[in-house]
C-alpha cells in the first residue's frame, strides 16, 4: 500500500520540488537551505502565500485561457464546433478519467505543465492541491518567523497575524475550489508526508463546509479591514466574510444535502439551519465592505469591473484573481481569444456564444420576465423589436443582431462587416455557417474592450477577473433569507428583506423593484433570485456551479439549448428562437458531482466514490 500512498502524495498534495517562482517555492534539500532558514525571514514566508495567491484561477490570464469553458457547460454559453472536448467531453456526458480541463484537475500531469512556467494547461483544481500545500506549510512553520521588516508600516505581530489569516482564506478558497466540482473531500490541514494515512472515511459536505468556516473566522479576526496603499488588492475581513458567506449558502442549498435530497430524487429541500447561518454571514459581509473600501460601481462605470485603463483592481472586486502576464496593458490587445472573442475576429474556433437562453434572462425595463404573457399584453415586450426596452445589462453583456461590434473605432473592412448580421445570407451567419460552426445568433461582450480584435488590438487596457463582486453579497443575502424566513424575512443584524436585497442590485442598473407578482411566496421569488443572479453573474463562472448546486441542471437541459431564429418575412425582419440542432446536454443524475478518477478510486478502500460513477 506504500506504493499507492505515494502515488496519491503526488496526485493531492504535490511535492514542493516540481514548484517554482517565489523564493521560498524554490527551496528544497538539494539547495542545503533548511526549512528553518527559511521560515525564519517573513518575506520568504510571505512568498509561499503570494504564490498561493497567485494561484487563483484567473479567466482572463491570456489568450488562450481555454479554463472558461464552464460557461458552455452551462446553458448560458455554446462551444462553437463539435470537434472539441468541451462538446464530446462534457456536454456528451463522458467525464470519467477526463483528463481534459475543468475535468482534469484531479490528475497530476495538469499540474506539472503549469509550474514550467505556463498556466494555460493548469486546471483550478490543480492549482488547488499545490496552493493549500504551501499554505499549510506556512502555518505548520509560522512560530519559526523571527525576521520582520522595519519599512511597512506594521509591527512584527500585525505582519504576522496577517500572514496567518491570509493562510487561513487562501485554504479555505481553494479547498472550496475542490469542493464544488467533486463534492466532499478529506480535510486538509497539515502538511503530508509518505508515511500518511489517506485511506480514509469520506466526510459530509456540510463537515467540509465547518472546517472552511472555522478557517475563514480566523481569518476575520486576523485580516485588516484596509491595507494601505504597498498592498492594495490583498483579501481583507470582508473578503473572508463574502467567502464564508458563499461557502455556507453552497452548504445550504439543495445538493450538498442528500439526507434532504437522496440520489435520483427530485426534492430540492434547503438545509434551513445552514441557510440561517449564510444569511447572518451575508448579513455581516454587506454590513463591513463600505467601511473596508468597496462600492458597488454606478452603471456609468459598471464595465469597469471587467476592463479598465486604470490600475485593474475593480473597487466592487472583494475577491479578485491577481493581475497576471496577459492582463496588462502591454499584452497582445485580444486576450480571451480562445474563449470570448470570435474567430472571424481573431478568436480560435472553439470561442463560446451566447445562448437564447441567456438571452431569455434579462427582463423588460419594466419588470416583467419576457416569457410572462403580461409582458406582450401590458405593452412592455415587443416580440417584433425584442432587444429593445430590455434590462441594460443584456446589451452590456451581450451583441444582438444589428448592433455595430466596433463602436468608436474605424471601419475594420474588408475583414468583416460591422453590423452583427444574423439574418440567413447576413456576413455573421454566412461566417459561422459556412465553417459548420454552432451559431447562436449572438456573441459575447462583457469581457471585451474597444478594439479587443484583430484589426485594432488596442493596448493599454487592464482586463480583470473578480470571484466575488459586492452584488453578489446582496445575493448570496437574498437568496438564504428567502430560504429561512421568506421573501420579507430579514436576517439577525440586519433590517434588509430578501426582496429589498434583490433591488439594491437592480437598482445598481436603473432596473424597477421586482415586480409584486413575482414576490408573493418564497417558492415563486426564489425563481426571480436564480434569474437575478443569472443575469448580474452573467458570464463570470458562476451558473454552472449553481444550477449543480440547486440542482435544476437536469430539468433545464431537457428544456433544450436554444438560439435565435431571424428571418425575413414579407420584407419584415421577424424574431423567433429554435432548439440549437446538435448542441446537447447529456445530464444524469451522477453528473452533479465530478467524477474521482479511477487511479485515486484504485487507491481508497474507505473514501466512496460520486454516486452513479
Amino acid at each position: 500500500m506504500k506504493r499507492y500512498y505515494n502515488i496519491l502524495l503526488l496526485l493531492l498534495v504535490v511535492s514542493t520540488f516540481s514548484l517554482s517562482c517565489e523564493e521560498y517555492l524554490d527551496v528544497n534539500p538539494e539547495l542545503g537551505i533548511s526549512a528553518d532558514e527559511v521560515f525564519t525571514d517573513y518575506f520568504s514566508s510571505r512568498g509561499a502565500l503570494d504564490r498561493a495567491t497567485r494561484l487563483i484561477h484567473n479567466y482572463v490570464y491570456n489568450d488562450t485561457d481555454w479554463s472558461g469553458e464552464v460557461g458552455c457547460v452551462s446553458d448560458e454559453m455554446q462551444i462553437s464546433r463539435t470537434q472539441f472536448p468541451i462538446h464530446y467531453v462534457f456536454n456528451s456526458g463522458n467525464w470519467m478519467d477526463s483528463n481534459f480541463r475543468d475535468l482534469g484537475g484531479m490528475t497530476y500531469d495538469n499540474v506539472g505543465a503549469e509550474f514550467n512556467g505556463n498556466d494555460i494547461p493548469a486546471e483550478p483544481v490543480s492549482k488547488a492541491f499545490v496552493a493549500i500545500r504551501a499554505v499549510n506549510n506556512v502555518l505548520e512553520n509560522i512560530d519559526k518567523l523571527v525576521e520582520f521588516p522595519t519599512e511597512l508600516g506594521y509591527t512584527a505581530q500585525e505582519l504576522k497575524d496577517q500572514l496567518v489569516g491570509q493562510a487561513h482564506f487562501l485554504r479555505a478558497w481553494h479547498y472550496f475550489t475542490i469542493l464544488k466540482r467533486y463534492g466532499s473531500f478529506p480535510i486538509m490541514d497539515a502538511v503530508y508526508d509518505p508515511s500518511t494515512d489517506f485511506d480514509q472515511p469520506r466526510p459530509t459536505w456540510l463537515e467540509c463546509a465547518d472546517w472552511m468556516v472555522s478557517d475563514l473566522e480566523q481569518a476575520i479576526n486576523l485580516l485588516p479591514n484596509q491595507w494601505n496603499a504597498q498592498n492594495k488588492g490583498r483579501v481583507t475581513k470582508t473578503s473572508a466574510r463574502a467567502l464564508k458567506s458563499m461557502v455556507l449558502l453552497y452548504a445550504a442549498s439543495p445538493l450538498m444535502n442528500p439526507q434532504l435530497n437522496p440520489y435520483g430524487s427530485s426534492s430540492k429541500t434547503y438545509n434551513a439551519e445552514y441557510a440561517q447561518k449564510a444569511a447572518q454571514a451575508a448579513a455581516e459581509a454587506i454590513n463591513s465592505y463600505s467601511s473596508a473600501g468597496y462600492e458597488m460601481l454606478p452603471l456609468s462605470e459598471y464595465t469597469e469591473n471587467w476592463r479598465s485603463r486604470s490600475n485593474g483592481l475593480p473597487r466592487e472586486a472583494i475577491i479578485q484573481a491577481p493581475l497576471s502576464q496577459g492582463t496588462d496593458p502591454n499584452g497582445s490587445g485580444r486576450a480571451g481569444q480562445g474563449w470570448f472573442l470570435p474567430q472571424f475576429a481573431g478568436g480560435w474556433l472553439a470561442e463560446n456564444q451566447p445562448t437564447q437562453n441567456a438571452v431569455d434572462w434579462f427582463e423588460t425595463i419594466d419588470g416583467y420576465d419576457v416569457n410572462d404573457p403580461e409582458a406582450i399584453s401590458s405593452g412592455s415586450f415587443d416580440p417584433s423589436d425584442p432587444y429593445s426596452n430590455r434590462d441594460p445589462r443584456l446589451r452590456m453583456s451581450i451583441s444582438v443582431h444589428g448592433d455595430d461590434l466596433y463602436p468608436g473605432l474605424p471601419d475594420p473592412r474588408p475583414g468583416a462587416a460591422r453590423t452583427l448580421n444574423a439574418l440567413p445570407g447576413g456576413w455573421h451567419h454566412n461566417y459561422e455557417n459556412g465553417r459548420n460552426k454552432f451559431w447562436a445568433g449572438y456573441y459575447s461582450k462583457k469581457h471585451k474592450w474597444p478594439g479587443c480584435n484583430k484589426w485594432h488590438r488596442a493596448r493599454g487596457w487592464f482586463r480583470m477577473f473578480p470571484h466575488i463582486r459586492v452584488p453578489q453579497l446582496y445575493l448570496d443575502y437574498a437568496e438564504a433569507v428567502n430560504e429561512a424566513y421568506g421573501p420579507n424575512g430579514t436576517a439577525p443584524g440586519s433590517s434588509l428583506t430578501a426582496v429589498e436585497a434583490i433591488n439594491i442590485v437592480r437598482a445598481r442598473v436603473n432596473m424597477p423593484p421586482v415586480l409584486s407578482k413575482y414576490t408573493s411566496d418564497k417558492e415563486t421569488f426564489k425563481q426571480r433570485i436564480y434569474n437575478e443572479r443569472a443575469v448580474e453573474l452573467y458570464h463570470e463562472q458562476h451558473r454552472w456551479f449553481d444550477m449543480r448546486r440547486w440542482k435544476i441542471a437536469k430539468e433545464v437541459f431537457s428544456q433544450g439549448i436554444w438560439s435565435a431564429d431571424i428571418k425575413m418575412v414579407n420584407g419584415e425582419v421577424v424574431y423567433d428562437k429554435k432548439p440549437m440542432e446538435g448542441a446537447l446536454r447529456v445530464f444524469e443524475d451522477k453528473h452533479y458531482w465530478y467524477p474521482f478518477p479511477t487511479r485515486v478510486m484504485n487507491i481508497m478502500t474507505q473514501f466512496e466514490q460520486n454516486p452513479g460513477w
